[in-house]
């Protein structure tokens, strides 16, 4: 009986190892099934929650003998106009990486900073199972430089001496005014006597390409003339205009500019001095035509202000002389003339009265010249006598 017990015994020993090797087996050939090829937990992009980037630099992990040796490096710009790079979520979904077989940390409901260049590592692991890290990602989010506008600028025309032989030197800008949004004028002042039928301007801009044009009926939306690369003489002859256009790369913007030549000094006058015949005291005369004031310069001209007075005497005779001129309809064109007039109170006793009256003048029709050009001079004398 007691052999019978020990065979049983032995069984039992022997039954209970043969289990446990089959267990350990068993075991074994589990891990063996389920190890991965971690290449499938490579994400194949990177969204973010609600942003459209601008680009994905992805340089995957590299993976040898099926671990990982360097982490991935995901660099996602986003455009300028997002406000804050706080607060972003990723949102990744099965299209980017198998979520029954992986998941990635942190998860799509995590909030995180990516400003002042912070990075974060996104690490994958098994879904299920042994969470072990199998693939890592260090991503940053930058956004892209804002674009820089375009700049339409005319930064510089003169005529320089070296092209244009007749001038005593360079001619620079006098001064520039807005005219408008998009648009300047230009002004350069010469020497007197200046011809301004051929002269070679040196220009240079900010911008895609220069436009000129002669013909004031085109609109400059419409100038199709490249300015020369080479130098090129123009007509600046009244009553000649000159306009260059700017336009943009895409030519949805552009400047427009008139260039505007004169001389400093446009009015002449035919006498620098003049005296009225003797006017008997208690009453008045008006001499017309006591001289004339002539147009010399490059454009049609007007009054810029009222005649003032200077040197006056003898001392307190205010008024006892005033000066007009005659202007035509249009203003005075270049190379015309007009009657200078003096009047004589009658409130004034004998004696003899003098005064230089100046003359202010602008281009007609152009607000902007005001005080541009150098006022005309006429000194006067009248005589004043007893009955």
């Amino acid at each position: 009986m007691k052999k019978g017990i020990k065979l049983i015994g032995i069984g039992i020993l022997m039954f209970s190892l043969l289990l446990m090797v089959n267990c350990d087996s068993s075991d074994e050939n589990e891990t063996i099934k389920t190890e991965v090829d971690i290449e499938e937990a490579q994400l194949s992009s990177f969204p973010l929650f609600g942003i459209n980037p601008v680009g994905v630099e992805f340089t995957q992990p590299i993976i040898v003998d099926n671990k990982e040796e360097v982490p991935g490096r995901i660099v996602i710009t986003v455009p300028y106009t997002i406000n804050s790079l706080d607060d972003m979520s990723t949102s990744i979904t099965s299209e980017e990486l198998n979520l029954s077989k992986f998941s990635v940390t942190p998860g799509n409901d995590a909030q995180l900073s990516f400003e002042g260049g912070k990075e974060h590592r996104f690490t994958i692991a098994r879904a299920t199972g042994d969470k072990e890290p199998l693939l890592n990602y260090v991503v940053s989010v930058v956004k892209e430089a804002a674009p820089v506008p375009e700049v339409l600028e005319i930064t510089d025309i003169k005529f320089e001496q070296s092209k244009n032989k007749d001038l005593p030197g360079d001619i620079t800008i006098t001064r520039r005014a807005e005219d408008g949004a998009f648009n300047e004028k230009i002004y350069l002042l010469f020497p007197d006597n200046t011809d301004f039928s051929d002269l070679v301007p040196t220009i240079t801009y900010k911008g895609n390409k220069l436009y000129y044009n002669q013909d004031t009926s085109i609109a400059p939306v419409n100038v199709d003339t490249e300015y020369p690369t080479v130098d090129t003489s123009f007509d600046f002859k009244y009553p000649k205009r000159f306009f260059l256009v700017l336009k943009s790369a895409d030519e949805d913007e552009l400047i427009t500019a008139e260039v505007i030549l004169d001389i400093k000094n446009p009015v002449k006058m035919e006498a620098t001095s003049v005296t009225t015949p003797d006017k008997v005291a208690g009453t008045s005369d008006y001499y017309t035509n006591i001289t004339k004031w002539v147009n010399q310069g490059n454009h049609r001209i007007t009054f810029q202000k009222a005649t003032t007075y200077e040197d006056v005497s003898p001392s307190g005779s205010d008024g006892a002389l005033s000066v007009d001129r005659n202007i035509p309809s249009g203003g005075l064109a270049p190379g015309e003339s007009a009657n200078v007039n003096v009047s004589v109170s009658q409130y004034f006793p004998a004696g003899t009265y003098k005064t230089t009256a100046v003359f202010y003048t602008k281009i007609y029709r152009d607000r902007e010249s005001d005080d541009l050009f150098e006022p005309a001079r006429l000194s006067v004398t009248s005589k004043i006598i007893s009955e």
